[in-house]
């Protein structure tokens, strides 16, 4: 799965932050700079995304939202496969949870 065009892949996810997870308001994920990791429900590996656009957040209620994967060439992420359900991890601290909705064409860095 290292450096496939799979693991290249740009996924459609649904997220939830918690109320009283974050020291600050839910992130904004259409800035393109929200570079959180997940963790796969039953597993232990921290996975580096970042969320490339999405809708506006608010605690505890559902948004959407697109990520990339950052580390393609040098970490498998075929634990995101289609509906599998994450934590959303800032550091030590989960602050959110979502699950994959799906996955398009693979991300284009433009270089």
């Amino acid at each position: 799965m290292i450096g496939t065009e799979e693991n290249r892949a740009v996924l459609q996810v649904e997220v939830v932050f918690w109320s009283g997870s974050r020291r600050t308001m839910p992130p904004n994920l259409a800035s393109g700079r929200y570079c959180p990791h997940l963790v796969v429900r039953g597993s232990s590996a921290y996975l580096g995304v970042c969320f490339l656009d999405g809708t506006e957040c608010a605690f505890d209620r559902p948004a959407r939202g697109n990520i990339r994967l950052l580390y393609p060439d040098t970490v498998d992420y075929s634990l995101l496969a289609d509906h599998a359900e994450f934590l959303i991890v800032e550091g030590p601290n989960p602050v959110g949870k979502g699950r994959v909705l799906g996955r398009s064409a693979p991300f284009e860095t433009g270089l």
